[in-house]
C-alpha cells in the first residue's frame, strides 16, 4: 500500500538535506516533494490523503517560512523515510499549531468539517474495504497516510 509521508522543516535548506538523505536510502526523487510557496498546497495534500486540518496547518507552516516534505513511499519504507526525517530537523505540526493559536491564527481545528480523523477503529482483520477517511499514523513529528481511494489492509 501507498503511504503518503508528511512533515514541517523550519528550513528550505533542513528540507533539502533531507531529500537529498532520503534519495541516497533509494528513495525516487519524483516521490520527494518540497513546498516552499503555499499556493495550491492544502488541495493537493488532500489529494494525497491528509486531512483538511493538517494540509491548512502545513500551508500556514510555510507561510510563517517553513517548509513541507512530502514523500510517497510503499508501507515498507515508512520506518526509513521517518527515520531519516526525524534526524533533519522536522517541527511537531501539533507544537506549532499551538503556538500560531496562542498568537491568533484561526486555521482549522482537528475534527472540524473535512477532517476525517478521529472516525471509528478500522475493520477487522481480513476485511476488504476501501478507505473513505484519513487514518493518521504519527510516528514521532512525521505524519503518515494511507492514499485516498486505495484500499486499506490491517498491517
Amino acid at each position: 500500500m501507498t503511504k503518503t509521508v508528511t512533515s514541517l522543516f523550519h528550513s528550505e535548506h533542513h528540507a533539502t538535506t533531507a531529500a537529498n538523505r532520503l534519495k541516497q536510502a533509494g528513495i525516487p526523487a519524483d516521490a520527494i516533494d518540497i513546498w516552499t510557496t503555499p499556493h495550491n498546497l492544502p488541495p493537493l495534500l488532500e489529494d494525497l490523503g491528509v486531512s483538511r486540518a493538517d494540509a491548512y496547518a502545513y500551508q500556514e507552516g510555510v507561510i510563517r517560512g517553513g517548509t513541507v516534505v512530502i514523500v510517497r513511499c510503499d508501507a515498507s519504507e515508512v520506518g526509513t523515510v521517518a527515520g531519516i526525517l526525524n534526524q533533519e530537523g522536522v517541527l511537531d505540526l501539533d507544537e506549532q499549531q499551538a503556538a500560531w493559536r496562542s498568537e491568533g491564527w484561526e486555521g482549522p481545528a482537528a475534527g472540524q468539517a473535512g477532517d476525517l480523523t478521529g472516525l471509528p477503529e478500522m475493520p477487522p482483520a481480513g476485511a476488504d474495504v476501501t478507505v473513505e477517511r484519513t487514518e493518521v499514523i504519527i510516528h514521532g513529528r512525521i505524519r503518515i497516510h494511507p492514499r485516498r481511494g486505495e484500499r486499506q489492509t490491517p498491517e
